[in-house]
């Protein structure tokens, strides 16, 4: 049914004899031949229990998947397969929609390769159960939305060869019983899409852009480009976004409007040894609107590592060709915690710039706004307030232990904090600051 040319007829699923929606039966066949009928829309109403299936439901291009948003679809017990995909992921497909439904995966009574082996050092095999609930690989025009997303292995959404395509209104679930439960998570070659209004806390990354993946996981290897970030609420998450370059580019990303605590970071951006000695490359990149501090009360063992993990971060041998940082505001109640930026050693920005930026540190400990350990060519921060309450100086505008080959300051107030050289001015090369 490659590419088929589907008829506008709506089918409500409940109509079909072959189609329980109990609980109890299997209706797996009988959703899948709905699929295969030849309806452009497929509905799904709310069942008497939930639907309940045992492999994997496959859509046809020009198809849509409408589930009433508190229609329940669960995995059977023991089934270990992904829940959705589009028919053969070799062949383009297009104009793809699924919206609403509360998508179980039941991880309980499931276990992917990856958590049964501990080992995700094998190649990808499109065959393989990798415990994520919706799989979407080789689409143009996809578009998903009003979704609940409730406890899936792995990641809630993967998504690969993607063109043009929204995921927007999703809600995850998630018990957190499992390590690498991502959000939304999307590989190379994903191009011009807009990712907004995400809630709810993952045990891994909630939104990933993942050009380079590496072993089991990597469906797709290639740039990802053109990419909106739009709304993420998160209340003790692990990380908001996730940019991993590793032989292919990431470019012209905006990330706008998070809100919430984060254990690890808002960002991190690099390499993760997947593809040792290729190159990094993160270019034009902007956050705008970031609303985020570390998260409190964390188990003592996990608060202790969380704490050296600052809001943003630059991995080693990454290059960043531009980078802008907008209305970053952050109120931090947690001691001894990592700063807002970390360039690490080895990493390269050819231009930071931040800006309208309010940092105030509660805790009795000091916080450092910005944290240079690798190169940055140019540095621009403007319209900067950082406070420290209490008396003595808690920190530095910017602590430099790499190198900063050109900077500018305007318009920076800082309280109780150290300017960059130490003394509580604010110096660069021989330039004048301005405070």
């Amino acid at each position: 049914m490659k590419n088929k040319v589907l008829s506008d007829a709506r089918m409500n699923v409940l109509d079909l004899p072959d189609v329980c929606g109990d609980g109890v039966h299997d209706d797996t066949a009988g959703l899948q031949a709905a699929l295969d009928s030849g309806a452009g829309i497929i509905h799904l109403p709310t069942p008497p229990s939930h639907y309940l299936i045992s492999r994997t439901l496959v859509m046809h291009s020009g198809q849509a998947l409408l589930a009433d948003r508190n229609a329940v679809i669960r995995l059977a017990d023991h089934a270990h397969a992904h829940m959705l995909t589009n028919a053969d992921h070799g062949t383009l497909s297009r104009g793809i929609t699924v919206r609403g439904g509360i998508w179980d995966g039941n991880n309980t009574h499931q276990t992917c390769e990856y958590h049964e082996t501990r080992n995700c050092l094998v190649p990808y095999n499109p065959a393989r159960y990798l415990g994520v609930l919706l799989q979407f690989n080789n689409v143009e025009d996809l578009h998903i939305s009003g979704l609940t997303l409730k406890n899936p292995e792995t990641f809630g959404i993967q998504m690969g060869n993607i063109r043009r395509f929204t995921v927007e209104d999703i809600t995850f679930d998630y018990n957190k019983l499992r390590d690498c439960m991502d959000g939304v998570h999307l590989h190379g070659n994903c191009h011009q899409g807009r990712i907004a209004n995400l809630k709810g806390d993952t045990n891994d990354d909630m939104v990933a852009l993942n050009a380079d993946d590496g072993w089991m996981y990597e469906m797709s290897r290639g740039s990802i480009t053109d990419i909106q970030v739009d709304g993420l609420w998160c209340d003790r998450g692990y990380t908001a976004v996730r940019l991993l370059s590793e032989g292919s580019p990431i470019r012209r990303v905006r990330i706008s409007n998070v809100f919430g605590t984060f254990s690890r970071y808002v960002t991190d951006m690099g390499p993760y040894n997947v593809h040792p000695g290729e190159p990094s490359e993160i270019s034009d990149i902007v956050f705008d609107g970031i609303f985020c501090a570390k998260t409190p009360n964390l188990d003592p063992a996990l608060l202790e590592y969380a704490r050296t993990l600052p809001l943003f971060r630059i991995t080693p041998k990454t290059l960043i060709r531009n980078l802008h940082i907008n209305n970053l505001i952050r109120t931090e109640t947690v001691a001894n915690v990592a700063p807002c930026v970390v360039v690490c050693e080895g990493a390269r920005v050819e231009h930071l710039g931040i800006s309208q930026a309010s940092v105030v540190n509660l805790a009795a400990s000091p916080l450092d706004f910005l944290h240079n350990q690798g190169s940055i060519e140019s540095l621009n921060l403007a319209n900067i307030h950082c406070r420290a309450v209490g008396g003595a100086p808690r920190g530095m505008l910017v602590r430099n232990d790499g190198n900063i080959a050109f900077q500018q300051f305007s318009n920076i107030t800082v309280h109780n904090l150290a300017g960059p050289t130490g003394d509580g001015s604010l110096r660069a090369d021989g330039q004048a600051g301005r405070l």
